[in-house]
């Protein structure tokens, strides 16, 4: 590269070396640093407290006087030293041991905190390809939209709008404006499919903001209309919330409650009730100190101890059956803002599954 005459190169700084949040002491300073404590608490503390002990032994035996502050002082004196030294050896011993077990602690956590680190990193990457997946899908869409309306159009033009030739393409326009049409809708709706993903997402790695009071009822009704009209749109299913249809009822309920989350948990929910039944009844209430959201369906019902054994089977055998997904995720949020989960069910009755948040 050439550079102006007049420039002038700079001297170069001193570099800065940049690290992770993983940077953490060398492995034998716990062990060592115990060593030193232990012969330290040894010589001032052990063999002080030892020479105490002994002459407390001798006063309840009659042996002697009791006289505590001397043992301390002999306990220090020069001929006292092979005791001394047994014990900052022992009590160093002890404290290299005890190093070792704090260091084998702290790799472990560290272990943890970068498989932690880890996942958020994957996690955010995800999302991020989620982001400009949406976008490059709903920008494909509307750029073939503009174009094949401004092809119709000027195919229209050329034509006329009553061509005399039956075989002419440009009747097949109507089907291909109506195929451009279903494109730009599904691209639409999978763009807000995927928006709801990193909803979720967002709501399952990230620190819950603290609650604040919002109206329960228009999160609840989004979260049951987003399920009619994308999920189970070909399946007919009635949904009552405290006994009135959802297009009739309206029950404004504020209680603390961070919207995101509890979006998550209620679709969770509902959807598990929306696949295995088609009437719906949701039922909210205040009681003492909590409020209730209970999801009814009229199922096939289920084994309420084989769910319990399907949530705590090892990650190996879950895989020859349902991972029940989404109740996991939803007894991790429940875990973070306080709730709790409750379930009643029986072959052939239905399900009954019962949030109970704090007031």
């Amino acid at each position: 590269m050439n550079w102006p005459s007049s420039s002038k190169i700079r001297q170069p700084l001193r570099p800065l070396r940049l690290e992770g949040p993983g940077k953490t002491w060398a492995a034998w300073t716990y062990p060592v640093l115990g060593l030193l404590l232990g012969a330290v608490g040894g010589i001032l503390l052990g063999h002080p407290l030892a020479m105490v002990v002994f002459n407390f032994q001798e006063y309840i035996h009659g042996r002697g006087p009791l006289n505590i502050w001397g043992r301390v002082l002999l306990s220090f004196a020069p001929h006292m030293w092979p005791m001394m030294t047994l014990f900052a050896l022992s009590s160093g011993v002890f404290g290299a041991i005890m190093g070792l077990v704090f260091n084998k602690l702290k790799e472990h956590e560290r272990q943890i905190e970068t498989l932690h680190q880890e996942f958020e990193l994957q996690v955010a990457s995800l999302r991020h390809h989620y982001k400009n997946l949406s976008i490059g899908i709903e920008g494909f869409s509307q750029r073939l939209s503009r174009k094949v309306a401004a092809l119709a159009r000027q195919i229209r033009e050329g034509h006329g709008e009553d061509c005399p030739q039956k075989d002419c393409y440009c009747h097949s326009l109507p089907v291909l404006e109506q195929d451009v049409a279903t494109l730009a809708d599904t691209s639409k709706r999978l763009s807000e499919t995927l928006g709801k993903e990193l909803t979720f997402l967002k709501a399952l790695t990230s620190n819950l903001a603290a609650p604040r009071p919002h109206d329960l009822y228009p999160v609840l009704v989004s979260a049951i209309r987003d399920l009619l009209e994308a999920r189970f749109r070909d399946k007919q299913i009635q949904v009552e919330i405290n006994g009135r249809p959802l297009a009739e009822s309206r029950e404004p309920l504020l209680l603390n409650f961070e919207p995101m989350t509890m979006e998550v948990i209620l679709k969770n929910l509902l959807s598990n009730a929306m696949k295995y039944g088609d009437h719906i009844q949701v039922n909210v209430a205040r009681m003492s100190g909590t409020v209730q959201i209970e999801v009814l369906d009229n199922g096939a019902g289920f084994e309420v101890e084989e769910l319990e054994k399907q949530l705590i089977a090892p990650r190996d055998r879950r895989e020859l059956g349902s991972t029940q997904l989404g109740l996991r995720v939803t007894l991790h949020l429940l875990e973070k803002c306080g709730g709790r989960l409750l379930v009643a069910s029986q072959p052939g009755n239905g399900s009954n599954f019962t949030l109970e948040f704090p007031k």
